[in-house]
């Protein structure tokens, strides 16, 4: 059976399609397939659920721990935008380009959704 992920890789969003063995759990099959090679198709071109044009989006489903940027500031590709966690895990969201923020989507203490645009960026 093949199956969908999104990933996000140094800021940028990939969708990656992976051919599942049976009784194997889906993110051990993803990160088998990512130690072998075989994946079999990366794309750039997808848009999460949600996304709005310049929009930085949650890369996990989790809460809101920390917010780094507030509107006006000017930041830099790699810049730290927030913190999520989810099941006691921490994941750092970072900018994936350069730009001014010209909204704040969310605050500290949101549950958000994987996809949910965070900030936007222009």
């Amino acid at each position: 059976m093949r199956r969908k992920f999104k990933v996000v890789i140094d800021g940028e969003l990939y969708e990656v399609e992976v051919e599942l063995e049976e009784g194997i759990g889906d993110v051990e099959a993803l990160l088998q397939a990512f130690r072998t090679g075989v994946i079999k198709r990366v794309s750039t071109e997808v848009a999460p659920h949600g996304a709005i044009e310049g929009g930085i989006t949650a890369p996990i489903t989790g809460r809101v721990v920390e917010m780094k940027v507030k509107a006006g500031d000017y930041i830099e590709r790699g810049t730290l935008i927030a913190v999520l966690e989810a099941m006691k895990t921490r994941v750092e969201v970072k900018a994936n380009k350069s730009g001014t923020v010209k909204r704040v989507l969310i605050k500290e203490g949101d549950t958000i959704k994987q996809g949910e645009p965070l900030v936007v960026i222009a």
